[in-house]
């Protein structure tokens, strides 16, 4: 593992851990916040690939969202960053290549130290929930489905590994 991924896991387990404490005689859900679930059931990405194509900025759900709508070339992902300058898991959603690279429509290209944690999404779960909740972002929206993954995980199929 990588140091910059280690320090990446370092942060969300802090976060997580956290958020345990405060809310573990108070919710009685499998998992008590997003961050413990994205650890439980999510990966590392450390191999970032440069692409000319860029969405807005500050809208990386939607330009995720937006992009596998039109190339099923790439998996949606869900999860948290880190880069050198900065020291806090920040919650981001990119893609993923065949090949396991992490696409970055969102952010510059300039991120010394970039790595990414999270989950890889079925297109088609993507998709249905896009539609069904109008709204983009998966691990974000857990508060509009009465915390259904918080309380319960991902439906079966929802969550994807493509190394296999």
């Amino acid at each position: 593992m990588s140091e910059r991924l280690a320090r990446l896991l370092e942060k969300l387990n802090e976060q997580a851990d956290l958020l345990d404490r405060l809310l573990s005689s108070r919710l009685d859900y499998k998992y008590k916040s997003i961050e413990r679930l994205v650890l439980e059931t999510g990966r590392g990405f450390t191999n970032r690939k440069l692409t000319s194509h860029k969405g807005k900025k500050r809208v990386c759900y939607e330009n995720c969202f937006k992009a596998i709508m039109f190339n099923d070339d790439y998996y949606y992902c869900e999860g948290y960053f880190i880069y050198d300058d900065i020291n806090i898991a920040i919650a981001h959603a990119w893609l993923i290549d065949k090949e396991d690279n992490v696409i970055d429509i969102t952010l510059e290209d300039d991120l010394a130290g970039a790595v990414y944690f999270g989950v890889v999404f079925n297109r088609e779960f993507v998709l249905d929930m896009g539609k069904k909740l109008k709204y983009y972002g998966i691990l974000d929206s857990d508060h509009m489905l009465e915390h259904e993954f918080k309380r319960n995980g991902f439906p079966e199929g929802a969550v994807i590994n493509i190394s296999e």
